[in-house]
């Protein structure tokens, strides 16, 4: 039978849990090179890119478009060697830049019908009475319909 009483998070953190506490090991790293990295790089390239893994002898830097990508590719000799200074880790061999873009905050369109203007309305009504054939002046005056 398994054992479903509730740990407390300082034992978990802590270490009684390995692998939780290897993912709090990862994240501390990772913010220590977002930290490397915000200071080897300059405004406005540092709030486009960010450290978002590190694996053995490769980092991963995530940027939010190819452009910034492009930028952060030609700094990795640099990059390189101001990580490397870090006596704490092993060192880095690689860097692996991707990008990945952000996703549009806002509001999204909403599917269904688009209304049209006035001006647009009273064109397609226009156009709709000098058309001869009979199922193509429907559909004008049907699109005439979507109003604001």
């Amino acid at each position: 039978m398994k054992d479903t009483r509730a740990v407390p998070i300082q034992d978990l953190i802590s270490g009684v849990n390995p692998t939780l506490s290897g993912l709090v090991a990862a994240a501390k790293e990772i913010k220590v090179l977002n930290r490397l990295l915000d200071s080897a790089l300059s405004q406005p390239l540092r709030s486009h890119v960010k450290v978002a893994n590190v694996q053995g002898d490769r980092i991963v830097i995530q940027c939010d478009s190819p452009a910034w990508s492009a930028r952060t590719r030609l700094l990795v000799p640099r990059l390189l060697e101001s990580i490397n200074r870090l006596p704490t880790r092993a060192p880095i061999r690689h860097i692996q830049i991707i990008s990945r873009p952000e996703p549009r905050r806002g509001k999204s369109p909403t599917p269904g019908r688009t209304a049209i203007s006035e001006q647009s309305r009273k064109l397609l009504e226009t156009v709709a009475t000098d058309i001869d054939n009979p199922r193509l002046r429907r559909v004008l005056l049907r699109l005439a319909k979507r109003t604001c």
